[in-house]
């Protein structure tokens, strides 16, 4: 946790920092196809990488329609068996473990919710300021750690487990763009020190930089 972050008050001083970004929680969905539009390096790496797994998906169905590596019928039931895994069960891991990063961080409550509307799921630290290193922690976590999950599957599991991990990897990859989104947006200010943090009374992000 870095001492010299600001608290609450401190960030609200127009003297020292300035308020670069209100985002409301119902307006998350249209923050995020704004972002994904906008090629810094987050998103380019988030579309790099899941056009690698792609690559990968074709590359084992050509295989597989080669040298019938896995039966027809088991190709089908373990793809859907992925794309169940990476979607459903791994939402609530996924929130987790952003609740256990932001404790990590120094966050003494974390709030877990959904908004069936926008299709979200979400941890949030109401009232804990997280500066840009603490963020990108807070965002990459899950993604890292649940796929690296995926791939100990993916190297040494059957092959069906192999090819259910690896449409795995690829569904909660693409569920995470929620993340680089965000990511994305601090990226904006490059250079620059980068504060945020959640208003529960409000539902309400706000974003800083220095002055």
């Amino acid at each position: 946790m870095d001492l010299k972050k600001p608290g609450i008050k401190e960030l609200n001083d127009v003297r020292n920092y300035r308020l670069v970004k209100t985002l409301k929680h119902d307006e998350v969905v249209y923050f995020v196809l704004e972002q994904i539009k906008l090629l810094k390096w987050p998103m380019l790496v988030f579309y790099g990488f899941l056009i690698f797994l792609l690559l990968l998906i074709a590359g084992f169905t050509f295989h597989n329609i080669a040298t019938q590596y896995i039966g027809w019928g088991s190709y089908w039931l373990y793809m859907l068996f992925g794309i169940i895994t990476g979607m459903l069960v791994v939402i609530p891991f996924h929130e987790a473990l952003h609740g256990l990063a932001y404790r990590l961080a120094g966050a003494k409550r974390v709030k877990y919710g959904m908004d069936l509307k926008q299709m979200l799921f979400y941890a949030s630290a109401p009232g804990f300021v997280a500066g840009r290193r603490e963020f990108l922690v807070v965002a990459f976590f899950p993604f890292i750690f649940i796929n690296l999950l995926f791939t100990t599957g993916i190297f040494i599991g059957q092959p069906c487990i192999k090819w259910a991990s690896l449409v795995a990897v690829f569904v909660h990859s693409s569920l995470c763009i929620g993340d680089f989104a965000m990511i994305n947006y601090m990226a904006s200010f490059p250079g620059m020190e980068l504060y945020t943090y959640d208003d529960k009374e409000t539902n309400t992000s706000y974003f800083y930089i220095p002055c």
